[in-house]
């Protein structure tokens, strides 16, 4: 059994367990009430199963309210319990509260069992809510950390797009490998879509740096599409083209300089240098020189913007003292 699905079953069943035998050591009526409440307030993070507790808390109060006065105006008759929900389900809805719709009904249904309500019954009712969220919100607080696979999606990212631009950089001295580039391509974008998903997860169960490496993931994918932007105009120079060599050279040195904070801030200035270096070139005497030269400044805007936020991603490692330091953590 997947160990997730494992951790959440025990999860569960604690919550359940605990809640029901609190509730009737306190002698609260429909006790195992509370047990179904934790059992549905148990969610894949701590961010949800808090932000769920609360929403069915308020839908209760909510209920209770709407439900009581209609009981005691009109009498404890089951037809009055449909005229409750006419009300209570689009008020839920309008309040985005309608995750309670069903438990907080189930709370109505104690005011018809009991055939009246007072104070003692409204503090069962809550108590039976109050215990069932705590105690799903008390087991759900533990939540396995997944930094270290993490940490190991975002080195694999960091060497797939360092092949990449290697890849690039040969394209302009040899013919460009079209399927290793394609099977790279997928690679990283299938690395990176699991490295942001497990982030999210990470970042909703208030793992610490998670909203870090997370915002570093971003930046790596708006570095995806830059560096798709470049395949599209690296293909249309050729091999044979004879400055090709000065782009080969930067895109390489770009990717040895990937997560090296002075070196990358280097590549920035012989990207500069390059751009100089090209506008001071004889114009183009044909097309195909014209459109050759074109796709030479696009590849060097992109590879400008990519140098950018890959200075921005070492900043803000070396700020947080992520990626590093948590590799020694997570040994």
């Amino acid at each position: 059994m997947n160990k997730a699905i494992m951790i959440r079953t025990v999860k569960i069943a604690l919550a359940a367990l605990l809640a029901i035998f609190l509730a009737q050591w306190l002698g609260l009526e429909f006790s195992s009430a509370a047990g179904i409440i934790a059992i549905l307030n148990i969610f894949e993070t701590r961010k949800a199963t808090m932000q769920g507790g609360l929403k069915r808390t308020v839908s209760a109060v909510i209920a209770l309210f709407v439900g009581g006065v209609l009981f005691e105006l009109i009498g404890y008759d089951t037809w009055v319990f449909g005229l409750y929900l006419l009300i209570f389900v689009p008020v839920s809805f309008l309040l985005k509260v309608e995750i309670g719709l069903g438990p907080s009904s189930v709370l109505l249904t104690h005011l018809l069992a009991f055939g009246e309500i007072n104070l003692g019954i409204i503090l069962n009712e809550m108590g039976l809510v109050i215990i069932g969220t705590s105690f799903a919100m008390l087991t759900n607080y533990y939540a396995p950390n997944s930094q270290s696979e993490l940490i190991r999606l975002i080195e694999g990212i960091d060497r797939e797009i360092e092949s990449l631009l290697k890849l690039y950089g040969q394209s302009l001295v040899d013919s460009l490998d079209v399927q290793a580039y394609e099977d790279l391509i997928d690679t990283l974008e299938k690395d990176l879509s699991d490295a942001i998903v497990l982030a999210v997860t990470e970042q909703d169960n208030l793992i610490e740096h998670s909203s870090d490496l997370l915002y570093i993931l971003r930046l790596r994918e708006m570095e995806l599409d830059l560096l798709q932007d470049m395949y599209d105009n690296l293909k249309t120079i050729p091999p044979e083209y004879s400055d090709g060599q000065l782009v080969s050279d930067i895109l390489i040195q770009t990717a040895n300089s990937l997560n090296k904070e002075a070196d990358i801030q280097k590549m920035k200035d012989r990207v500069a240098y390059l751009k100089d270096h090209f506008h001071m070139m004889q114009l183009p005497q044909t097309h195909e020189e014209f459109a050759i030269r074109a796709a030479i400044f696009q590849v060097f805007r992109d590879l400008d913007q990519f140098i950018e936020i890959s200075n921005r991603i070492n900043l803000k490692a070396k700020s947080k003292g992520i990626l590093a330091g948590l590799l020694i953590k997570t040994k």
